[in-house]
């Protein structure tokens, strides 16, 4: 039996929320730091619970977190 496994996912209005940030910033995050997004259809966009813990540690690890999250 083949059971689809259903990850926890975020949409780009919660990580405005989350981050306290404006749309803008969060497709520069997409464009320019690599935040693996996925693009359910033209309006609807998430990013995988784990891949954004992915992403965050591998922002922190080369010191880019604090720089993206300040400019």
């Amino acid at each position: 039996m083949n059971i689809m496994k259903i990850e926890e996912r975020i949409s780009k209005q919660e990580l405005q929320k989350i981050y306290k940030v404006d749309r803008g910033t969060i497709e520069s995050w997409i464009k320019n730091e690599g935040l693996p997004m996925i693009q359910v259809s033209t309006h609807s966009k998430y990013v995988r619970l784990n891949d954004l813990i992915e992403w965050e540690n591998s922002m922190i690890l080369s010191n880019k977190f604090i720089d993206i999250l300040e400019s």
